[in-house]
């Protein structure tokens, strides 16, 4: 379905939501999304996208955010991450191994199937633990850990990695006065 590379994928979906902005708001939302990243619609017209599929695609950017997550030595409850057990997949062998919605036509429900792919092709990767979400409790944005050890903490140091640093400051003066 998408001729988006994998990690483009699960960084695009996983980042869908910052602050109060949520790219996965509504199915109108989904469609508009889908189209800004430049991936193409399976149909010639718009493809529909039901409020439960729309639930299942929020449930991927949970998981994704999680798996980064405990790639940045976080430990998050993943249990938590349901409704991904009624998306049915089937393997489709037309245009090499891929995995497919078992009803396709529904865009959030054939993007989920897509991330299912790309998130298995992805974690099989030796390179799987540099996709890591941001430590910065209000943020968590997910991000490619480029630097050369791997040892990346925050999305920006000059945003996150700043605050946690001041605060970190702060903690010690306060605990050296007492």
């Amino acid at each position: 379905m998408a001729a988006v590379e994998d990690t483009e994928l699960l960084l695009a979906v996983a980042n869908t939501a910052h602050g109060e902005q949520d790219e996965l708001a509504d199915a109108g939302s989904v469609g508009a999304w889908w189209r800004a990243l430049g991936a193409p619609v399976a149909t010639a017209g718009e493809q529909p996208v039901a409020p439960e599929s729309v639930a299942l695609l929020r449930a991927m950017r949970v998981l994704i955010r999680g798996l980064a997550l405990r790639n940045n030595g976080i430990e998050p409850d993943l249990g938590a991450v349901s409704g991904l057990e009624s998306l049915t997949l089937r393997l489709d062998l037309g245009s090499g191994l891929a995995l497919r919605a078992e009803a396709p036509g529904d865009l959030a429900r054939d993007i989920s199937a897509a991330t299912v792919a790309a998130l298995l092709r992805a974690t099989a990767r030796p390179d799987w633990s540099r996709v890591k979400a941001c430590r910065g409790e209000d943020c968590r944005w997910v991000y490619v850990d480029s630097s050369r050890n791997s040892s990346r903490r925050w999305c920006a140091m000059a945003n996150c990695g700043n605050r946690a640093k001041v605060a970190s400051f702060r903690d010690r003066r306060r605990a050296a006065r007492a």
